[in-house]
């Protein structure tokens, strides 16, 4: 098991709207659909499967959003964080486009369902912008651009002269705006995510640590402290979590912890000048993955990937986004960073998501790599309508082996530090 992370400290938990109960499981039920953990794939899935009449029941060992979907850096963006869709596609073959617009079809999910069960979240659909500074990335940076327009993706593109009507600094060469793009409260979308399904009839049960699973007959048995679930079908939805619960599962994907830092709230002038349009921003190609944006309180949100702060105090880390930041914008002056949190992400070897079969009836969907927000809820939701149909190719993503991540059991620096950095060289020289 792994160490548990305050939740505390968390920005994000302090200011989402008070959780929907989910008390814990007590006595034994039956469902069609068991699902473990509560986090945007395993509540996406169950409010789709309640919402098509399936009976469901989520267990969590926390509480809604305990994990990564509480504790992320609140961007909703229809991309890929380490791939180019070009990639997908030579990856995927035929079905690389499938693959694709499940990718770039996802934050406009997210906010339709935000919308469609009035979700409080400080939702803010009003785009992402994927900024470059040197001019040698804009070529590839153009490319990208070209490719969701080809799929018919609201997509932008920004040359330098009109970045000022995105963002008040002349750092950045060019970007894309991604339209359907935003930013949100993480915390506050995954309580909604649950209070959803359980209105469409899920139930939701924390303090329910999943502790075995094992086959009853031709059905699946989920064991928690308090009872027992049986069902048809079971999904492990338990991301950066660590259980034991399926031989190999533990080891498919390194943990890394990222970090979020958070100002204390700054005059709407202040937000505008940085921000005219309040867009969240992302810097892909910077060594650390880059960003920020304003919550709705006028926060300044930003922080970095794997890699930035680990093992860090609050003040490294706040130091070195800091300067960062005034680099960009001058006006800020020095910044005092009020709040600092850390998040765990499930690192794929390959940094990408990947859905399989444990056994029949029995799946698991791993590796979000650090795109959390649109990628678990599109990924979710398409596991629910395969499940459903009851076809395996209902979902865009096709069913691939569990994959292995040598030395999974390294600590977050090594990871992040050693092995992130290394397997870039790798894919760039392969």
């Amino acid at each position: 098991m792994e160490t548990r992370l305050p939740l505390e400290p968390v920005l994000w938990a302090k200011t989402a709207p008070p959780a929907t109960p989910t008390p814990p499981l007590d006595g034994d039920a039956e469902a069609d659909v068991a699902i473990v953990g509560a986090g945007y794939c395993g509540l996406s899935a169950a409010l789709r499967l309640a919402e098509s009449g399936r009976s469901v029941i989520v267990v969590e060992a926390e509480e809604p959003g305990f994990g990564g979907s509480g504790r992320n850096n609140g961007h909703c963006v229809p991309d890929w964080t380490w791939h180019e869709p070009g990639e997908i596609d030579a990856r995927f073959g035929a079905r690389g486009d499938r693959v694709n617009n499940l990718q770039g079809d996802a934050a406009d999910l997210v906010f339709s369902l935000i919308r469609d069960h009035q979700i409080e979240c400080e939702a803010v659909q009003s785009g992402t912008l994927t900024v470059v500074r040197q001019q040698k990335n804009v070529a590839a940076l153009r490319a990208k651009h070209d490719h969701w327009a080809r799929l018919g993706k609201r997509v932008r593109w920004i040359e330098r002269a009109d970045m000022s009507d995105y963002v008040g600094s002349d750092a950045f060469a060019a970007a894309i705006l991604f339209e359907d793009g935003g930013h949100l409260n993480p915390m506050a979308y995954c309580r909604g995510l649950a209070a959803a399904a359980m209105k469409a009839g899920a139930r939701v049960h924390s303090k329910s640590p999943a502790t075995a699973l094992d086959r009853h007959g031709d059905r699946w048995r989920v064991t928690t402290p308090g009872g027992q679930v049986t069902a048809n079908s079971a999904l492990l939805a338990t991301n950066a979590h660590r259980h034991g619960l399926w031989p190999g599962l533990d080891g498919a994907y390194y943990i890394v912890r990222a970090v979020g830092v958070a100002t204390e709230p700054l005059p709407e002038d202040v937000c505008r000048a940085v921000l005219p349009r309040d867009n969240n921003v992302q810097e892909l190609h910077h060594p650390r993955y880059f960003y920020f944006f304003f919550d709705g309180a006028g926060r300044l949100l930003t922080g970095g990937g794997a890699g930035l702060g680990v093992d860090q105090s609050a003040a490294q880390v706040g130091a070195w986004v800091g300067e960062e930041l005034t680099r960009l914008f001058p006006d800020l002056g020095r910044l005092r960073f009020e709040h600092y949190w850390q998040g765990l992400l499930d690192m794929s070897p390959k940094r990408f998501a990947g859905v399989h079969r444990l056994a029949n009836g029995l799946y698991t969907a791993v590796g979000f790599s650090g795109r959390g927000v649109p990628t678990a809820t599109a990924v979710g939701r398409d596991i629910a309508t395969m499940l459903i149909a009851g076809d395996e190719d209902a979902m865009a993503l096709p069913l691939t082996p569990l994959p292995r991540a040598p030395f999974s059991r390294l600590g977050s620096s090594l990871v992040a530090n050693v092995w992130l950095p290394l397997s870039r060289i790798i894919a760039r020289l392969s």
